[in-house]
């Protein structure tokens, strides 16, 4: 029963702590893909060095995240299982409280390969492959020549 438990708890985590993080890479790549408009406006690269660029700036961002949505998360999971009185189910059913914080102690340290694995390999992959993209890039865009002064 208490693996069925521990699965139960860790769908409804991983639910939200997807949810959360989607969100907030949404959000924060939009701004920060606003920010690189001036790679076309003043710079005057192409398209899709834009666009690659801008998606390859993905990595840091969930690196950045990860840990923040880890505690939305489980703060969102515990207030939901609170609301629902399913805390008051699993006391009563004889699952211990260091049970649940065990549980929660083992999905951090997975959330806390997971992003040291991301901040270490992909995010500088992807940032170097960006600074190359955008070193090796032509200027295609004429106007940007023609400036004031």
């Amino acid at each position: 029963m208490k693996s069925k438990i521990n699965k139960y708890f860790f769908k409804e985590f991983a639910h939200y702590f997807i949810v959360v993080l989607f969100s907030l890479i949404s959000i924060v790549w939009i701004v920060q893909a606003v920010n690189f408009l001036d790679l076309i406006i003043e710079d005057g690269h192409a398209l899709g060095i834009y666009f690659s660029y801008s998606l390859l700036s993905l990595p840091k961002i969930v690196t950045r995240l990860i840990p923040f949505c880890f505690l939305i998360a489980v703060i969102l999971t515990i207030l939901k299982l609170e609301k629902d009185n399913e805390l008051i189910v699993f006391w009563a059913s004889g699952l211990n409280k260091i049970k649940i914080v065990n549980l929660i102690f083992s999905i951090s340290i997975l959330v806390m390969i997971i992003q040291l694995v991301m901040a270490n390999t992909l995010s500088p992959l992807s940032l170097n492959l960006s600074r190359s993209i955008l070193k090796n890039s032509t200027l295609d865009v004429f106007p940007s020549l023609i400036k004031e002064k």
